[in-house]
């Protein structure tokens, strides 16, 4: 036999794509070559190895995940499979977890990367692009090569089809799937039906990811449905009438795939009297889950359908999951889950609230200012804010959603009669938040209307309609004059940012503790008055001199923040937590943080030469620890923190909101990926729950031992440099930046 052509054994972990996905990759596999081994179903005893997860926080999917591919990596497979899934369609993404899982389960198991087969799979790239990486796929295998690529990605498509058509027989995903590849395994013994009436007629729904439902921690939910009338599940419903009802919402094509999967199988239920009584099923910390239960949610509710909501992870125990779908069981199928609200009066006349985070209510209210807009802005976030946005937001979304919310209610309370926010799909959830807020506060009875600032990317495709969009919103502004509200308040927000990092610097250095601190306010409200751009370059420039007139020979402590962009700009969010670090009368610690609003206009909207340097930097730093971007600020803090050492620092915080999914995968890798780059990290997830005082101890803790890391280095890593003189230097570089995007 040629060994060049001998079969190499493949071990697919029976978790998260799996459910999805592995006829296609079945095909692919067994096309190119490959002998298949599939991890055995999970046990309780295999559930016990979920604490191979390094961090706590990624939903119990992923942790399943890591018990299986540990598993197949002791059974001796010459290869693990963990394909990089970011799209499966051309105008949209997979949810973070199937782009970061690879790379999670290599640093976190510590698998040599050779033994791992991680093909990218993007079809937002193109098919050339996937076939490519097929390819490359094919030749770790022995062979390979576009044609046997093409043929690979046939066979794939061809065998998900022929499940496809048995799902559509009534189906369930593992039942098809045993008829595809029939697997040695251990059968459900029958359910005890003692006092359970099955009725023919009734029609139970169940939507929810089939890596969840079929999973050990589900219980034999389907089975247990089935004791009481027919289950139809997601996975049934036919492509076309989830195409339909996916088409029906406001840019629903680009809703993570799988997600919008289940819920245009959800809204198909529901519309069209499929099913008597629905139950929707989800993980503890799912974040796309958290977004699509508001529009299935406000329709089962608008067609009083029962619903019911599980939430499953490791810790869900049988005897009180019984509990529930018997207490759901005996509901009547006519009765309303809750009651509608009548729409309050409609108030606002044309004001329009905006809610706001840190200082971007002052760039943003000289904006529309100068167009003429009516606007109200939110109050800082606040316990108050919070809980009134508790009130309405959905138990696992994350802390930004809520406080947005929060601040809507206050704005719509005061009589605005819309909404500015923005949109923009993609990998997070942010782009989300503004359909789910109209239908959570339209359903608590206010009468609005949201205006939906979307993303103008890509430029080429997008850019023209953003502009012409933007001007129906401000009334036909002049362009003129939209132009000059775009450049006063980048003029604005770009010396806010050259503003912080001197307030930053200024508080390592000073003389007298807080005298940056009052320089700060004063630059602040000098801004916030200022009508032109060279009265603020003019403040930029006097605050850079006092500052340069209080300061000090210290050796301050070099600590950066990185992480998600709203926890790191709300002082609420973050407990003041770079003023905290700042202003300690024990220890002096300069701060550094990158992520910024201006940042972020500099690379997307502007693309200006600088940011996009840096992009690549951070880039090429992440890429032997995250290959893809994740969404949201994952990939820059996974780069930002490989830098940090090379780059001066001491040690990295980061910072999160609780369920943020980027930052989940990110945190996953750096666990690990901190101790091999001798970083220390601390990571702080915030959410509404949040004490000040355990953090403060944390922090406390970890700046006494970056404290005695300096002392054990001091003299090595620093000698002969003119840390000061160095440093002042690159503010009056970051002058010349500021001044010249200014103008």
């Amino acid at each position: 036999m040629d060994v060049a052509r001998e079969k190499r054994s493949v071990g697919i972990p029976r978790a998260l794509w799996y459910y999805y996905l592995f006829p296609f990759f079945k095909g692919i596999l067994e096309e190119l070559g490959a002998e298949i081994v599939v991890s055995p179903p999970t046990t309780k005893r295999l559930l016990a190895n979920i604490d191979l997860c390094p961090t706590d926080e990624p939903c119990i999917s992923i942790k399943l995940l890591f018990a299986h591919a540990a598993a197949l990596w002791t059974k001796g497979v010459d290869f693990i499979f963990l394909p990089i899934i970011v799209s499966l369609e051309k105008d949209n993404f997979c949810c973070p977890k199937f782009i970061g899982a690879a790379d999670m389960i290599i640093r976190g198991l510590r698998l040599p990367p050779h033994r791992v087969l991680a093909p990218i799979i993007d079809f937002s790239r193109g098919e050339k692009f996937v076939l490519r990486s097929l390819a490359d796929l094919g030749q770790s295998l022995g062979g390979g090569g576009l044609k046997a690529a093409a043929n690979a990605l046939a066979a794939g498509r061809r065998l998900q089809g022929e499940y496809r058509q048995l799902t559509l027989q009534g189906l369930t995903t593992t039942e098809a799937y045993a008829k595809l590849h029939p697997l040695r395994g251990r059968a459900n013994p029958p359910l005890p039906a003692e006092g359970i009436a099955y009725d023919p007629d009734l029609r139970i729904g169940v939507v929810g990811h089939p890596y969840i439902i079929h999973e050990w921690i589900a219980h034999n939910l389907i089975d247990r449905l089935r004791l009481y009338g027919q289950v139809i599940t997601a996975e049934m419903v036919p492509a076309d009438e989830v195409r339909a009802q996916i088409g029906r919402l406001y840019e629903g094509t680009q809703l993570w795939h799988l997600e919008a999967l289940q819920l245009g199988a959800a809204l198909a239920m529901i519309q069209k009297g499929m099913v008597d009584k629905l139950v929707l099923v989800g993980c503890f910390e799912c974040g796309p889950a958290s977004i699509i239960e508001v529009f299935i949610e406000n329709e089962a509710a608008k067609r009083h359908l029962p619903l019911l909501n599980l939430r499953l992870d490791e810790h869900t125990g049988e005897a009180g999951l019984i509990t529930r779908i018997e207490a759901f069981m005996d509901t009547s199928p006519t009765g309303g889950r809750r009651p509608s609200s009548l729409p309050g009066p409609r108030r606002g006349g044309e004001t329009i609230g905006v809610p706001t985070v840190g200082y971007l209510d002052i760039p943003i209210r000289a904006m529309l200012d100068e167009w003429g807009v009516d606007s109200r802005f939110s109050p800082p976030v606040s316990r108050t804010i919070v809980e009134r946005g508790m009130e309405l937001a959905p138990e696992f979304i994350c802390f930004p959603f809520t406080a947005m919310i929060g601040q809507m209610r206050h704005l719509l309370d005061e009589g605005v009669g819309s909404i500015l926010m923005v949109g923009g799909k993609g990998k997070c959830r942010l782009g989300w938040y503004a359909q789910a807020q109209e239908i959570l506060l339209a359903a608590a009875g206010h009468d609005f209307k949201m205006l939906l600032l979307d993303s103008p990317f890509p430029l080429k495709s997008k850019g023209s309609s953003f502009l012409q969009h933007l001007k129906g919103l401000l009334g036909g502004s002049p362009w003129p004059r939209i132009m000059r509200g775009f450049h006063l308040a980048y003029a604005k927000l770009a010396a806010l940012d050259e503003g912080e990092k001197l307030l930053r610097f200024g508080r390592a250095f000073e003389g007298r503790r807080g005298s940056a601190d009052l320089l700060w306010a004063q630059f602040m409200e000098q801004v916030r008055t200022a009508s032109g751009i060279g009265t603020i370059n003019r403040a930029v420039r006097e605050l850079r001199e006092a500052i340069d007139a209080l300061t000090e020979e210290t050796d301050p402590l070099r600590v950066r923040l990185v992480g998600e962009i709203w926890v790191l700009m709300e002082p609420y969010a973050n407990l003041g937590l770079e003023e905290f670090l700042g202003t300690r009368s024990d220890l002096r610690v300069w701060v550094d943080r990158e992520v910024s609003p201006r940042h972020w206009v500099d690379l997307h909207l502007l693309r200006l030469p600088r940011a996009r340097r840096r992009e690549g930097e951070l880039m090429r730093a992440a890429w032997p620890y995250l290959r893809e971007p994740v969404g949201g600020h994952g990939l820059e803090t996974v780069g930002q923190t490989v830098l940090a050492r090379p780059e001066g620092m001491d040690g990295v915080i980061h910072l999160y909101p609780f369920t943020c999914m980027p930052e989940i995968v990110a945190q996953n890798i750096l666990v690990q990926g901190a101790g091999e780059l001798d970083v220390p990290l601390l990571t702080i997830i915030a959410s509404e729950q949040t004490g000040e005082a355990g953090v403060e101890t944390r922090v406390e803790a970890f700046l006494e031992l970056l404290a005695q890391r300096r002392s054990r280095t001091s003299g090595l890593s620093r000698k002969g440099e003119d840390r000061r003189a160095k440093l002042l230097c690159g503010h009056r570089r970051g002058q010349c930046e500021h001044q010249a995007g200014a103008d």
